[in-house]
């Protein structure tokens, strides 16, 4: 168990939308937009996020689930690994 602990939080939030012209007739389309949006572009970012995370060998990045829709949501649990201390001779 370690004797001190400390915390902090970065969040990247993306909102998404999109705008139809007067024509639009509904979203009997399934929203093919956020569809193609979840299965191009959203696993290029989680690839990039941790890609970036992973790089500094001194922490860990791990995705994590709690309990939201990984449709709606990634979170990621980033931890520092301080260097080992050398025990004393």
């Amino acid at each position: 168990m370690a004797a001190h602990r400390e915390e902090g939080r970065f969040v990247v939030r993306i909102e998404l939308s999109a705008d139809f012209d007067e024509a639009y007739e509904g979203d009997g389309d399934g929203y093919a937009w956020l569809h193609r949006w979840r299965e191009g572009v959203r696993p290029r970012l989680i690839r990039m996020i941790l890609d970036a995370l992973r790089a500094d060998p001194r922490f860990d990045a791990i995705p994590t689930s709690r309990g939201s829709s990984p449709d709606d949501e990634l979170e990621v649990s980033v931890r520092f690994k301080p260097a080992k201390e050398r025990p004393l001779q």
